[in-house]
């Protein structure tokens, strides 16, 4: 795979200079024994690549993992990363504190707190599949919304040759209400996917890709978590990226019309 060294370096970069300057952050700690979780390192490298962000221009991040929004800010992009969870903002705003490129702060992405066409380019990473039905498609339509015409809106989901859903025994987010039983994420199928892209007419789908590690350590390291977790510094040494329709992550790429 190629892509994720600048992405990798950043992470571990992040971690040791918070805590070799202010002492022990747990989202430091996590920055250097696990730089990138598995499916990382195919997600975050084609995202940033599909966005193609030019300096000076203002990107949206819908709840994606941090790092990306700092390697886009570090190349001169102005970002704004937004997510429901104000732990998860909070401690990002602790390890990013000089990043004057980046601004972080807590939002819905169903309803996004941003005028119309009020940014460059949008993409969330990881996220919509985590939202309740529809709730998915209002936050594409809420992404499309706020890009600019002619904008990129890229996104990644996990994929499954058919659909099916998680649902936890115990709630996964802190702002899950109590119940017998609670929505973890949604594997798309090909089918949920053309019903997804068509939520949002605005958008153009212009390309997509289907991909997995090989071997497959994101299922091992999900199956096996924490076992696995002190060869998170190695995952990307050990896999390499396979394209096809076999794949479990599934990016598409939108143009805003």
């Amino acid at each position: 795979m190629r892509g994720w060294g600048r992405i990798y370096r950043t992470s571990v970069g992040l971690g040791l200079r918070y805590l070799v300057r202010h002492g022990y952050l747990r989202e430091a700690v996590i920055r250097v024994v696990v730089p990138l979780d598995p499916s990382r390192y195919l997600e975050l490298p084609e995202t940033l690549r599909e966005l193609a962000a030019r300096p000076g221009e203002r990107v949206l991040d819908l709840a994606s993992p941090k790092l990306l929004a700092v390697v886009l800010a570090r190349s001169g992009a102005e970002v704004v990363s937004v997510d429901q969870l104000e732990p998860e903002i909070e401690a990002w705003r602790r390890l990013t504190a000089d990043e004057p490129r980046l601004t972080l702060q807590v939002a819905d992405g169903r309803t996004l707190p941003f005028d119309d066409a009020s940014f460059d380019h949008a993409y969330s990473v990881s996220v919509l599949e985590h939202i309740p039905e529809p709730g998915d498609e209002a936050a594409l339509r809420e992404l499309a919304r706020v890009t600019k015409p002619g904008g990129r809106v890229v996104v990644t989901l996990p994929y499954a040759t058919e659909y099916r859903e998680d649902w936890r025994d115990a709630p996964v987010y802190a702002e899950q209400a109590a119940g017998e039983r609670h929505f973890f994420q949604r594997l798309y199928d090909r089918a949920r996917l053309e019903r997804f892209a068509a939520a949002a007419p605005e958008l153009e789908l212009v390309s997509s890709s289907t991909s997995r590690l090989q071997p497959n350590l994101n299922a091992l390291y999900t199956r096996t978590f924490p076992l696995l977790l002190p060869l998170g510094p190695a995952f990307g040494l050990l896999a390499r990226r396979h394209d096809g329709p076999d794949g479990d992550v599934v990016r598409l790429t939108f143009r805003r019309a």
